[in-house]
């Protein structure tokens, strides 16, 4: 199974020492996000640090170490599936509509707990929760 790992959810295992992140660098799926989330994730590092009680060079080392587990996809690899993207969607988040064109793109799943997902039928959407049951590594 791939899934597609929207910002949030990265952030979130950045913050915390959480199942999120341990999900992220134990399960099998492989993961995907498209390549904007890793400039987004750039620009919340000060919030990051704030929350996490780490440093800034702590959470430069966690951000590099949790994109060894994501595999990063261009733009051009999904930019064909924007229009269908779009239109499963409707009127949302563009960056939402971004996930779900990688996410038909390589033939994967959605890891997002944002509910605009759930508005959407081209692509299965899981929350970190429906992520956490079948692949409980506690």
């Amino acid at each position: 199974m791939k899934l597609v790992v929207d910002a949030n959810v990265v952030i979130s295992a950045l913050i915390a020492d959480s199942t999120t992140r341990e999900l992220i660098v134990t399960l099998d799926p492989d993961l995907l996000t498209p390549e904007f989330v890793h400039d987004e994730i750039e620009n919340y590092e000060g919030l990051i640090v704030e929350r996490s009680g780490m440093t800034p060079d702590r959470v430069a080392q966690f951000i590099a170490l949790l994109f060894q587990y994501i595999e990063v996809v261009p733009a051009s690899e999904f930019h064909p599936y924007i229009e269908q993207a779009e239109e499963a969607l409707g009127d949302t988040d563009p960056d939402d509509v971004l996930y779900v064109a990688c996410a038909l793109a390589s033939d994967a799943d959605i890891w997002s707990d944002d509910s605009d997902f759930e508005e959407q039928d081209v692509v299965e959407a899981y929350t970190t929760s429906d992520v956490i049951d079948p692949f409980d590594t506690l």
